[in-house]
């Protein structure tokens, strides 16, 4: 469909869809797409848009207001905006864009995730990705292609989880990458992790900046990891296997079932035994 909107370019296309309801509840999805031409003056303000908003800027520039921010996104850059809020985006010199309105079961955990990340407008080495996959999407729509729902789900994830990367530079990019190489290590060896100095070793950094760099990349201490990961270990077992309580609290890593009852109820708020009950009820 041709844009009709004041200074939006003629030959500027859109497309509207209108998801199922099974959709709607588990999937991400699309309710608009389009490759926008906005002319120099062009200036929207809207209280809400029951949506998230996705741009990959092609040329030009344009501002936008947003939750207390004012940001101006350029060529080559990402935009993210929750359209639930208040938001205004406008521009003096006009900017071409690639966008999508999408929702979803997923889409506020990933917009949070991106926020974190990199914020709202931000560069990312995987740019030319999200560029790639938002064009097939909007391919779909532009050739009348048959409009698979859940293809469309598994694009929109591969773009949200191509901004979700860290877009930092290379050197912090990189240390990132020690992060995952950690957190791996620290999978594969539920309860006979290595010591956090041991891991920090292990990935070249010093302890001090491998706790600093673990918590931006993953949100908790490399310590609260651990213990993430040797409870989701425990729940396993304690669904998936006759063993004993103390059996358990020995293969998650803890040195008496006593020690392995507190952390557990700590931080699942009930007991393993409890809780082994609970899923076998």
């Amino acid at each position: 469909m041709r844009s009709l909107e004041p200074h939006v370019a003629a030959s500027s296309e859109y497309y509207n869809f209108s998801p199922g309801a099974l959709a709607r509840e588990y999937l991400l999805y699309v309710l608009c797409v389009g490759e926008f031409r906005y002319e120099a003056g062009y200036d929207l303000r809207r209280a809400s848009f029951d949506s998230f908003l996705l741009e990959v800027i092609l040329d030009g520039t344009v501002n936008i207001e947003t939750e207390g921010e004012t940001l101006s996104a350029h060529a080559g850059q990402v935009v993210l905006i929750d359209c639930n809020k208040p938001h205004r985006y406008h521009s003096d010199v006009g900017w071409r864009a690639l966008w999508a309105h999408f929702d979803g079961a997923a889409a506020r955990g990933y917009f949070q995730l991106i926020l974190r990340q990199n914020g709202r407008v931000f560069s990312t080495h995987r740019q030319r990705e999200v560029f790639d996959v938002l064009g097939g999407i909007y391919d779909m729509f532009r050739r009348q292609q048959p409009l698979s729902e859940p293809q469309i789900a598994l694009r929109l994830t591969q773009a949200l989880t191509a901004m979700a990367e860290p877009a930092a530079p290379g050197p912090l990019r990189d240390r990132y990458g020690l992060i995952d190489q950690a957190v791996a290590v620290i999978n594969r060896s539920v309860g006979h992790e290595p010591s956090v100095a041991q891991l920090a070793g292990q990935v070249g950094l010093s302890t001090y900046h491998f706790i600093r760099v673990f918590r931006d990349a993953m949100g908790m201490t490399p310590r609260q990891y651990v213990i993430a990961a040797r409870m989701n270990h425990a729940r396993y077992l304690l669904k998936a296997t006759a063993l004993s309580v103390a059996e358990i609290g020995a293969q998650a890593g803890y040195a008496s079932e006593s020690m392995f009852s507190a952390a557990f109820k700590r931080t699942q708020g009930m007991t393993p035994s409890d809780y082994r009950a609970q899923q076998h009820a």
